[in-house]
């Protein structure tokens, strides 16, 4: 098996514990994707456009509990040029 990513390769997510990541048909861990993109080997959102899941998942990181410094950050790196680059929009 190969080592797992550092990030969602579909909404870019640090993934530091097994809870963060997503999982495959048989329930095994994904190497890839997160918990929030991926859940039994499937999509989450899966009929959204990469513009659509771009404002999704921006929205969604705003929303969350990280630090003001952390989504002051957050803002200027989460491009979609950056999720462009992830091998899910690839």
């Amino acid at each position: 098996m190969a080592k797992p990513t550092n990030m969602c390769q579909s909404c870019g997510m640090p993934m530091k514990v097994s809870s963060d990541f997503g999982t495959e048909k048989d329930g095994t861990l994904s190497e890839k994707y997160c918990h929030y993109c991926y859940k039994n080997g499937e999509w989450i959102q899966p009929d959204l456009t990469f513009d659509e899941f771009y404002a999704f998942s921006l929205k969604r990181f705003q929303e969350s509990d990280m630090n003001r410094v952390a989504k002051f950050f957050l803002n200027k790196m989460y491009t979609k040029k950056f999720l462009k680059k992830l091998e899910r929009w690839r």
